[in-house]
């Protein structure tokens, strides 16, 4: 009889210890995706951009018991002009969401003689009450001739002091 309880158990208590970490993680505000497109619903996602494209990032909270805090940060991860992983501050933007918002966008628009050839990350951190309760990341670059460009030139252009303002929504 001891035989046949213990097979039992084990996958017993495997099943509650999963229902218990799935009930957990069901109740815990979250970023639940993080989209980059250029439009603005992010209807069709997109990695390469030209260099006059304007980028949106849409990301979606899921759970949230209150209000929470979306902060945006555009990081040069490989760009010409910056240096590697540098974070561009004057693009940071922070959207308090309440608990009927569903999402926030970061809108970059691109400086006036374009963005600069090279990879990028956009960076957005959940905050609740000052605690990071998520953080993802999306990557995506820039160059002459990919797809929807308007830049004809190639290389890129060095505008590392243009840096414009995001535009949230």
């Amino acid at each position: 009889m001891t035989s046949r309880l213990s097979k039992i158990r084990g996958p017993l208590v495997g099943a509650l210890v999963a229902l218990a970490l799935v009930a957990c993680s069901a109740s815990t505000a979250h970023i639940g995706s993080l989209k980059v497109g250029k439009d603005k619903d992010v209807a069709t996602e997109t990695a390469t951009f030209g260099a006059h494209d304007t980028i949106y990032a849409v990301a979606s909270a899921d759970n949230l018991p209150n209000a929470v805090t979306m902060k945006w940060q555009l990081v040069a991860v490989n760009v010409k002009g910056q240096q590697p992983n540098a974070a561009i501050p004057s693009l940071d933007m922070s959207k308090d969401l309440t608990t009927q918002d569903n999402s926030a966008t970061y809108t970059l628009t691109p400086p006036p003689a374009g963005w600069p050839a090279g990879d990028y990350k956009i960076v957005v951190t959940m905050m609740d009450n000052g605690t990071q309760r998520d953080q993802k990341s999306a990557t995506f670059s820039v160059g002459a001739g990919t797809a929807g460009a308007t830049d004809t030139t190639s290389g890129g252009t060095d505008n590392s002091a243009a840096s414009p303002a995001p535009a949230g929504t």
